[in-house]
């Protein structure tokens, strides 16, 4: 099994490929994007002009596509079979993911997210089902741990952002997990970002995007039930994947490393002090990361859902999700 691009597969993308890949004809394209288009449509920077978005009858995104070279193929929501099991885990990032052994547990289903897939290499057993990214930067700066995910077999969440960043670094035989591609409710692919009215006017009774503030600072604060209609930022790649492990009908879960606490000055758990990617969690945590996770709580709970943090101490309270130690997931464990 591949775990890295090799050179042939990098000699494989097109000239027309590897020129928009590079640094300064980027920056060309982002200027002259922003020279040209509304503030409103400014997120679609990076997408332009590479990607080529086509929508079904009802406005949905079925498929991404690149203009020049070959695009990985993609997974209808549609055709996505829901497993048949209750429990599943979400692996964050959070520095407290190394203290969990996971040589001591069972985990039926695993969800990861960005650089999780690093746990195998301490961890080779564990073994993820799903993943999700939506953070085009770590794309193109952990190209190493893209490569791993992509050589897994599991179905990968991603954004037309992260694919057209998956598209230009690798070749199709580098690709073998399933891709399904997702956007934001209020910022789609190609249109132009919805203001806090018209959000409100369009999803008002809505059963599947559930609005809690379309006039909250950073974005709208909501939660999506239907991840084909997209899905509502929270500020972190783990509300994105709360959202597609409940869609996929998950009705226990248990969430790994969502510290939130520190994220500026604290590495992930698989970076070095010296060798950190930049985080906006602390930020964003106030504004817009725990109000979210507090809305998806009370949504969640009246559903019948059970959600059990595992970070002891998480920067979300007891109050959003009960704390949980990991000790208690160990075979034979008794329950607590």
């Amino acid at each position: 099994m591949k775990t890295s691009a090799s050179p042939a597969a990098g000699q494989s993308r097109s000239i027309a490929q590897r020129l928009l890949a590079s640094s300064a004809v980027a920056r060309i394209l982002r200027n002259l994007y922003r020279w040209t288009h509304s503030r409103a449509l400014r997120h679609n920077q990076v997408l332009w002009p590479l990607l080529r978005i086509e929508r079904d009858d009802l406005g949905r995104l079925a498929r991404c596509a690149l203009r020049w070279g070959v695009t990985p193929v993609q997974t209808a929501f549609s055709s996505i079979r829901r497993p048949a099991g209750d429990v599943a885990h979400l692996i964050l990032s959070g520095p407290s993911v190394a203290d969990i052994g996971y040589s001591e547990l069972d985990l039926p289903a695993v969800m990861g997210v960005n650089g999780s897939i690093a746990l195998r290499r301490c961890h080779p057993h564990l073994r993820f089902s799903y993943y999700a990214m939506l953070d085009a930067g770590f794309v193109s700066r952990r190209r190493d741990l893209v490569a791993d995910v992509l050589a897994q077999d599991l179905l990968l969440f991603v954004t037309p952002e992260v694919l057209r960043g998956i598209a230009q670094l690798f070749s199709p035989g580098d690709v073998r997990c399933r891709i399904a591609v997702f956007e934001e409710v209020h910022q789609r692919a190609y249109q132009p970002r919805a203001q806090p009215e018209q959000l409100a006017r369009t999803l008002r009774g809505d059963l599947d995007l559930v609005l809690f503030d379309a006039h909250a600072p950073v974005h709208p604060l909501g939660f999506s039930l239907d991840p084909a209609r997209g899905l509502f930022g929270g500020g972190t790649v783990a509300y994105s994947a709360l959202q597609l492990l409940v869609w996929l009908g998950f009705r226990t879960l248990y969430l790994h490393g969502l510290d939130l606490r520190g994220a500026s000055t604290s590495p992930r758990f698989y970076e070095s002090a010296d060798a950190r990617l930049p985080s906006a969690l602390d930020r964003q945590f106030d504004s817009h990361i725990e109000p979210a996770f507090r809305g998806a709580s009370r949504l969640l709970g009246l559903r019948g859902l059970r959600i059990y943090n595992l970070s002891p101490d998480s920067a979300l309270d007891e109050s959003v999700f009960p704390k949980r130690h990991w000790t208690t997931l160990k075979r034979h464990a008794l329950p607590s």
